[in-house]
């Protein structure tokens, strides 16, 4: 009996890890105010813990002992621990191409039931810690976003109709489709499009299609392989003013700094 399966590859690659165990007392805070160089996984061991998200993400998020946080680059936030002894383990990752998934385009709390084993499976190998293997991080990180990926694909009910368009906008976002288009593929007015796509990612369609286009855009200039212009005209800005003062706006900086 013989066996043969073409396996799906995955959307975008990862690297650069870098992993934080940290024990703080009552009232001890840190900030990124000028944004996360990296994404981030934040896993609350125990005690409890506020975050205070400002600008495009603003909003408070409260952790509490087994809580698991997803942070990504360029978000704006400051930490405070709010009992004493409070313990966070933090695994920090570069996207090395490609563009993460809806689930993981804004900070969220995320409901894991292996989070604990999973996040300690960074911490629980002093031995493999001290050499550094890469591959050892890797395969846990990749384990990591296999399960979230496995728990957050399945759209609510309540959003289903809007599947087609999320899967189109973030396979071809570089096209420059229209909401009425995308509205089309899911069967409804554009009017009612917007009003559930806005309450199911927190944007509109135009403002999530550019977000997805500015990451492949960053990790295009951050190759090196690719210059401004380059980079704008592949990831569908064909308005390079435009594309630079989004780029500013979402990095905090111009993407000749990338």
């Amino acid at each position: 009996m013989r066996f043969e399966c073409d396996l799906q590859q995955p959307g975008f690659t990862v690297g650069n890890i870098a992993i934080v165990d940290s024990v703080r007392e009552k009232d001890y805070r840190h900030s990124y105010r000028n944004g996360r160089a990296k994404h981030g996984f934040v896993y609350l061991v125990r005690g409890k813990m506020t975050y205070n998200f400002y600008g495009e993400h603003a909003g408070d998020l409260i952790l509490e002992a087994g809580d698991l946080l997803f942070a990504p680059k360029g978000c704006k936030y400051i930490a405070t621990y709010d009992e004493d002894d409070s313990e966070v383990q933090v695994i920090h990752f570069d996207l090395l191409d490609g563009v993460l998934p809806p689930h993981l385009a804004k900070p969220v709390k995320m409901q894991l039931p292996q989070a604990k084993d999973s996040i300690g499976a960074f911490f629980s190998h002093p031995e493999v810690r001290t050499t550094r293997h890469p591959f050892y991080y890797l395969s846990c990180l990749y384990h990591l976003l296999w399960q979230i990926d496995a728990l957050y694909s399945d759209i609510p009910h309540k959003y289903k109709k809007l599947k087609n368009a999320i899967h189109v906008i973030s396979e071809h976002y570089a096209q420059n489709a229209s909401v009425a288009y995308y509205a089309g593929l899911c069967g409804m007015s554009e009017g009612n499009f917007r009003r559930l796509f806005r309450e199911y990612t927190g944007s509109s369609p135009i403002d999530y299609r550019n977000d997805l286009r500015l990451n492949s855009a960053q990790a295009m200039l951050q190759s090196g392989e690719y210059n401004v212009s380059e980079a704008a005209e592949l990831c569908g800005f064909s308005n390079l003013s435009f594309f630079i003062r989004l780029y500013k706006r979402k990095f905090g900086y111009t993407p000749k700094k990338a």
